[in-house]
């Protein structure tokens, strides 16, 4: 019985991304950052972060929509817009922070049979399922972004 739950708790722990890198300096020979992530130079002129410093920005980007603005964009055809799990620390749109675009039909990762991401894209909790891997939920789902 043990032996099973601690599998699965570390395959959570393996497969869900934190967005605790995002604006986190980088560059310079420091610390990468994490695998769902780039450093991106401070200054435009820059073309190697090992020369020059940068912040850690989210790889894979996706188009602003909500929030308390006037004229939100809307998503395309088949995207809904969605508080972006990838900070689930944000209260997101609910106040008044804007979300991104993800495709209407979500792919699932992660949970009890620890599903992977297709290629390019990386699993974060879904926030607000009740199950909170950082608080001993060992078999959490997760959505592919």
């Amino acid at each position: 019985m043990f032996l099973p739950r601690l599998l699965a708790l570390t395959s959570l722990t393996l497969t869900l991304t934190h967005a605790s890198d995002l604006n986190r300096p980088c560059g310079l020979k420091i610390a990468p950052c994490s695998a769902d992530m780039t450093c991106i130079p401070n200054t435009p002129s820059c073309t190697n972060t090992n020369t020059c410093p940068g912040t850690c920005q989210f790889t894979n980007t996706y188009q602003s929509c909500g929030g308390h603005r006037p004229n939100p964009p809307a998503c395309g055809g088949g995207e809904v817009c969605r508080d972006d799990p990838r900070t689930p620390e944000s209260c997101g749109m609910a106040c008044d922070k804007s979300g991104i675009c993800l495709p209407g039909r979500e792919i699932q990762c992660a949970g009890f049979v620890g599903k992977s991401c297709p290629q390019g894209l990386f699993c974060y909790d879904v926030t607000g399922d009740g199950c909170d891997p950082q608080n001993g939920g060992a078999d959490c789902g997760g959505v592919c972004v």
